[in-house]
């Protein structure tokens, strides 16, 4: 009997480290997720400024040259859109890993309690015997 609640709680505290991880990891997502949304931000507004050109006559280096930033740009922007995306579908899995993790840590603490509950009316049963 004793072996059974020793292997539960030992099993309760392998759950507990896992949601630990679970949880150092989402904040590590959420970490990139943020900074992913801040370069995003900064493509847009680099994009906004080189496409608010004056009304001047533009020579034609400069049109390609402008074109080819925003082209640039526009792709950069397409792969921290898509790397935002899978960030996202990643935070949500890690997400169900730690109420996974956290419900079986649970479970095993219940049985590790109730092994020690019949346990201990099995250690006064025999003393009132």
């Amino acid at each position: 009997m004793q072996k059974k609640i020793k292997r539960f709680q030992r099993l309760a505290t392998i759950r507990k480290k896992d949601v630990s991880k679970e949880i150092n990891n989402s904040n590590l997502v959420q970490n990139e997720i943020s900074k992913n949304e801040s370069l995003i931000d900064q493509i847009n507004t680099i994009m906004e400024s080189s496409n608010n050109s004056s009304n001047k006559i533009i020579n034609s280096g400069f049109f390609k040259n402008n074109a080819q930033l925003i082209n640039t740009l526009q792709s950069q922007k397409d792969i921290a859109s898509n790397r935002n995306k899978y960030l996202l579908f990643e935070k949500e899995i890690i997400r169900k890993k730690i109420i996974e993790n956290n419900f079986k840590k649970i479970k095993a603490e219940e049985k590790a309690t109730d092994y020690k509950k019949h346990y201990i009316s099995e250690l006064e049963n025999k003393n009132f015997q």
